[in-house]
């Protein structure tokens, strides 16, 4: 079955912040079709070459690239202690600028294409391991 239509495809990222901690914040995301892959890397594209203009554009297109396979968060937490649920529309809330772009986005590029090894491993567990 590609990759893509195992509905147990997804991966974990942790920023490197959180890396050292017992339950880090987790983002959980789906492989990304390559349709998909163009949109998030058209983002460095135009950061590298200065074609984002003004830094709303440059956040708005960075939170629109990592948003993109998100399928929800993990162990995220506000300031008093209680759980964030998942809403895509408030990823903006939880990440900086800097972790977006400098860490998450760094991060589903490297790590978005499970092997053949990753997907094996993914089809003998349950799609999620939250308990």
């Amino acid at each position: 079955m590609p990759i893509l239509c195992d509905p147990k495809s997804e991966f974990n990222l942790v920023l490197e912040s959180d890396k050292d901690k017992e339950n880090p914040p987790t983002f959980v995301y789906r492989p990304l079709s390559t349709r998909e892959w163009k949109k998030v890397g058209s983002v460095f594209d135009q950061m590298n070459r200065g074609q984002a203009t003004g830094i709303v554009e440059q956040i708005d297109i960075i939170m629109d690239a990592v948003s993109v396979g998100l399928l929800r968060w993990e162990n995220v937490f506000d300031r008093d202690g209680n759980e964030i649920p998942f809403d895509i529309k408030e990823l903006d809330t939880i990440l900086t600028p800097v972790e977006a772009s400098g860490d998450l986005m760094g991060k589903i590029l490297s790590s978005g294409q499970m092997s053949h090894e990753d997907k094996k491993k993914s089809e003998s567990q349950p799609a999620s391991d939250t308990e």
